[in-house]
């Protein structure tokens, strides 16, 4: 079995922070920028700050640019709106090979991105290589097989697909036929493609079949009936299909960055923040797919499922659960994909214990120990990093320092499980080097991991020892220090213990406990005396507390305490009552006042909703008859108000 290695920047003894910020004159903007990406390296808009301000100065620095942009890609390289940005550049300035080169990385391969937005660069790309006026034949057949390999990958799959269907239709529309083969070859391209989109659940769906009814009237009138009619079955279930999932994904946006003048951190996902209703929304999405209500084969279905994970990571790219949930879905067929998968999700989220783990879990079943660390030792040095950072501007680090904790508990019980105990014993060896930088829960665990693997409660104690010497006035170490103790029924170390944690813990609810804790485990297991005099003791201490509380715990089975329960259940309802939090006793009491009301509010929001003036304009405004076209699409200008404007409340609005 390999050796565990030694921490890459936790060096010997003390610890030493991996990366300090350095003191720059406020004139060198990029070095702070390179500190910056160096400390938060999954922060995107940072690196497209040093990327906006390399392209503003001369040619030279280009190349440089460049480079910054392909470490975000290799970081992140299922976030379509990178590629479709720097797409954008490449095709402004007419540099198709590097174009060329970008749409290889990006468009092919297991891993591929699958993004509408990226998929109209190809396009572009495949229409300006391709001119009609002078490539003729040769080159609309060049164009309309790319057409066709972005409606067979992508828009097949994405309900807000109008654009890309709408311009694939101009493109047939304006073909000028110079034969009569050609206009019927035109005229069955044309149907085959309404034949096509027709079917599949899209916005503007219901505009398309208006526009291609009408259209089967103007080819030939004495057909249309018959075409129109085998197609509209299909074309109702698609509409149904549709109108289910805008009702289901009602709320979610989809809007992201297709230039770098549009980056911003409100249009970029930011590092370890992610909206938890949007996830929702987007996990929602994903289990109405994997019904397959469209009747899919099973490699199409499949494709789809994968396609909507794919955009679910573009906008919710820092939750871990998105990732995992798609690797789970991926392991369904193939492991080494889960595996990649994950290795992506670790690089987009670095500190992510849940990812970390499942990897780790993933290099162990493979037998490949000396990844499996790396794991461990990657994520554990990233957030050692936070914390660092989070210390530097002041803010409380508890909670790092546990999650810290936390992956280096799991970590330690991995090499137990692939190397031994003396593997896992030297994984607590650092971490005793680390002493204040972790809490006590290492302590504990590794208490349990020697007594359960050599069944000697001896090394498990003077491990429990050596963590009072940083936790003795820590209430919750003790109180799992004395849980350890009552379950190896060592009573001496249960008294002396708690003689010694009475005047040294602070919290009164743990020191509660701790009382209550020993008085049950003499009233079982000890003496009733000896439970008494301890009773007594507490009441001394806590004279406000009421008995009959004290006692009812006495006499609990199985952590119940039946006396209330089966007897004097008011008390035990009450009990119930303090432990729920006070935003769920609101929320209980305010239900049925909430429905009482609910009626009123409605019809007040109703009467509301159309003020006096908005009537009066709508007198005065032409009558639709006179209106041949929409001149203005409501339902895109609705979901962009949604997605991109954020409206005041009253309170903001004065």
């Amino acid at each position: 079995m390999s050796a565990t290695p030694e921490l890459a920047k936790n060096g010997q003894g003390a610890f030493v922070r991996p990366s300090k910020r350095q003191n720059r004159p406020d004139e060198d903007v990029r070095g702070r920028l390179s500190d910056k990406i160096e400390e938060t390296p999954s922060d995107i808009c940072t690196y497209l700050e040093l990327v906006r301000l390399l392209q503003d100065q001369d040619q030279d620095q280009l190349q440089e640019a460049r480079q910054v942009l392909d470490k975000l890609h290799e970081r992140f390289p299922l976030f379509a709106p990178l590629w479709t940005v720097e797409l954008g550049y490449d095709l402004e300035r007419d540099e198709f090979t590097h174009a060329e080169t970008l749409l290889t990385r990006s468009l092919s391969g297991e891993l591929d991105n699958n993004d509408l937005g990226l998929w109209f660069m190809y396009l572009d790309f495949v229409r300006r290589k391709n001119n009609i006026i002078t490539g003729g034949e040769e080159a609309r057949s060049v164009v309309l097989k790319a057409f066709d390999a972005v409606a067979t990958k992508c828009a097949s799959f994405e309900p807000r697909s109008s654009t890309f269907w709408a311009e694939y239709l101009s493109f047939l529309e304006h073909w000028k036929p110079v034969s009569k083969w050609e206009e019927q070859q035109r005229v069955d391209l044309t149907r085959t493609l309404y034949k096509r989109m027709l079917c599949i659940p899209f916005d503007g769906l219901e505009r398309s079949w208006s526009k291609y009814t009408q259209w089967e009237q103007e080819v030939n009138s004495l057909t249309a009936r018959k075409f129109i009619g085998e197609l509209s079955a299909n074309y109702m279930k698609a509409r149904s299909l549709y109108q289910e999932w805008a009702n289901i994904t009602k709320g979610l946006r989809k809007t992201l960055p297709s230039r770098l003048s549009q980056c911003s951190r409100q249009t970029i996902p930011q590092p370890g923040q992610y909206d938890i209703e949007q996830l929702r929304l987007w996990k929602e999405w994903i289990q109405w797919e994997l019904q397959n209500k469209s009747d899919l084969p099973e490699a199409e279905h499949k494709q789809r499922v994968e396609y909507v994970y794919k955009q679910s990571i573009q906008h919710v790219l820092f939750s871990p659960e998105i990732w995992y949930n798609y690797t789970m879905y991926v392991m369904s067929y193939s492991t080494s994909k889960a595996r990649e998968l994950l290795m992506l999700g670790t690089k987009a989220n670095p500190g992510s214990c849940t990812l970390t783990f499942k990897l780790a879990e993933s290099h162990e079943l493979e037998n490949d120990v000396s990844e499996m660390q790396l794991c461990f030792e990657r994520c554990i040095d990233q957030l050692v990093l936070e914390y660092h950072i989070m210390s530097d501007e002041n803010e409380d680090t508890y909670e790092k320092r546990q999650k810290i904790t936390f992956a280096y508990c799991i970590y330690m019980n991995a090499m137990k499980r692939v190397s031994g105990l003396s593997a896992a014993r030297k994984v607590f060896g650092k971490c005793r080097k680390l002493k204040d930088l972790l809490t006590h829960e290492i302590y504990i665990e590794n208490a349990y991991l020697e007594y359960h693997n050599q069944n000697d409660h001896k090394t498990a104690c003077k491990v429990l020892e050596l963590g009072m010497k940083y936790f003795a006035d820590n209430g919750e170490y003790v109180n799992k220090y004395l849980d350890f103790l009552i379950l190896i029924n060592q009573d001496g170390l249960i008294k002396s213990l708690f003689e010694t944690s009475l005047d040294k813990v602070t919290e009164v609810d743990q020191l509660q406990i701790i009382y209550k804790k020993v008085i049950n485990y003499e009233s079982k297991f000890g003496n009733l005396t000896n439970a008494y005099s301890i009773e007594n003791r507490f009441f001394d201490k806590f004279p406000q507390l009421e008995k009959i509380e004290v006692f009812t715990d006495r006499y609990q089975v199985q952590d119940s305490n039946l006396v209330k329960k089966l007897e004097l259940d008011y008390l035990y309802q009450s009990s119930i009552c303090s432990d729920t939090p006070s935003s769920d006793r609101k929320r209980q009491r305010g239900n049925s006042f909430s429905n009482e009301i609910s009626g009123n509010a409605k019809r007040t929001k109703s009467e509301d909703f159309v003020t006096k003036n908005v009537i009066e304009l709508l007198k005065v405004l032409p009558k639709r008859q006179y209106f041949k076209t929409a001149v203005l699409d409501a339902e895109k200008l609705t979901r962009y108000l949604c997605e991109n404007v954020s409206i005041p409340s009253g309170a903001e609005a004065k």
